[in-house]
């Protein structure tokens, strides 16, 4: 036959019981005879086959199939050069083994423990490996291309109020830094928390502004800073480590918000977030539980100068409410005998009668402030940890 398979003989039925051969395109014959087995390091390659192709696809899986075909392909190299004697199988299986070893020395130098100094390890542990941050991503960002360690002895300046440039991003890895605005204590920084936060967030359109605080050291620190330019170079190339990095820089804002809320109240005894722009004022003056105590007592004491408020500073002292002088007016009108209602009375039948003014709650406002600054300052959206 031309093509195909055919019989040797015409005669099939008599030569049934003889031998049998297939034919192929080109004359050429088709297993003649079969073999006997083969040696028994062909069968052990290919098992170890079969082992590295059903391997898991994590990074021990990935060891463990690199090794397996490593087995396999030696084994198919001996096989080669014993049973078969065929330099080219012999070279094409040795050659697919030395591959296969490079590819597992790199995937155990991508796996090696890699080591920080005890500050920075801290600050692994506690920032960014609860957002599955590898160790690889965390060296890359604290690497000497993007950051610098710098130290401050107590009394030095990480930024100056009104001269320093909101142009970096500083993390506090050891020491106690204190918050001050014109001579007066804001609140601590301790380790693992950021140094300038909001002012890396709310000048992120403007890296010509200035601080409105001054950052001094309480005692000997050593803190880790990045440059607004190379930081934002990083994140354009690790996208996950810009959203993880944005996340904590939030939290780290709103933890420093609500501490400021504990400590400063105004004359109505509502709290106030300082620390955000534009919120603060329009809900009174600002005055400390001491001077608040002070005046119940009958104590006079000059209530602070006022200090207007600039858009892109976060932790700069608050402004006159307008809301003061309504309330001063009021006053005057009940000291005159007057009541809202236009009727005079007996002084003390007034007082008696005044109803309590209930004063709003800034709870919502606080909250919805926050939340609002939040989604609209930060330059990633939120993370979404994923469980590998």
């Amino acid at each position: 036959m031309p093509f195909g398979l055919g019989w040797t003989n015409d005669d099939w039925l008599e030569e049934l019981t003889g031998n049998i051969t297939f034919t192929i395109p080109g004359g050429g014959s088709w297993c003649d005879q079969w073999r006997d087995p083969q040696n028994i390091l062909y069968h052990i390659a290919n098992t170890c086959f079969a082992l590295a192709y059903v391997a898991p696809t994590n990074s021990n899986g990935e060891l463990f199939m690199q090794s397996a075909l490593i087995v396999g392909f030696i084994l198919f190299s001996a096989w080669s050069w014993n049973s078969i004697c065929a330099p080219d199988a012999f070279s094409w299986n040795f050659g697919f083994a030395l591959l296969n070893m490079l590819q597992l020395f790199h995937a155990v130098y991508r796996l090696r423990p890699v080591k920080f100094d005890p500050e920075l390890e801290e600050v692994y542990r506690n920032l960014f490996q609860p957002f599955k941050v590898t160790r690889l991503q965390f060296k890359k960002l604290v690497s000497a291309e993007f950051a610098q360690v710098m130290s401050l002895h107590a009394g030095e300046a990480y930024a100056m109020q009104n001269l320093t440039r909101t142009d970096r991003l500083g993390l506090l890895l050891s020491g106690k830094v204190n918050v001050m605005s014109d001579h007066q204590f804001l609140h601590p920084i301790l380790p693992c928390e950021f140094l300038d936060s909001p002012e890396f967030e709310s000048s992120r359109a403007n890296v010509d502004d200035k601080f409105k605080v001054s950052i001094i050291a309480a005692t000997s620190c050593r803190y880790l800073f990045w440059q607004r330019t190379a930081l934002e170079y990083l994140f354009v190339k690790e996208t996950y480590l810009a959203t993880v990095v944005s996340t904590i820089v939030a939290s780290d804002i709103t933890t420093k918000l609500y501490s400021m809320n504990s400590k400063i109240v105004t004359q109505k005894g509502s709290h106030l977030d300082i620390r955000l722009p534009a919120l603060t004022s329009s809900l009174g003056p600002r005055a400390t539980p001491r001077v608040l105590r002070n005046q119940r007592a009958g104590k006079q004491q000059p209530s602070p100068p006022s200090h207007s408020t600039d858009l892109h500073g976060s932790r700069e002292r608050l402004v006159d409410s307008p809301a003061k002088e309504n309330n001063i007016a009021r006053d005057k009108k009940y000291q005159q005998g007057k009541v809202p209602n236009g009727r005079l009375g007996d002084s003390r039948l007034q007082q008696e009668m005044e109803p309590l003014n209930e004063l709003p709650s800034t709870d919502d406002l606080t909250t919805s402030g926050v939340e609002s600054w939040l989604e609209s300052s930060s330059k990633y959206h939120s993370c979404e940890i994923v469980d590998e």
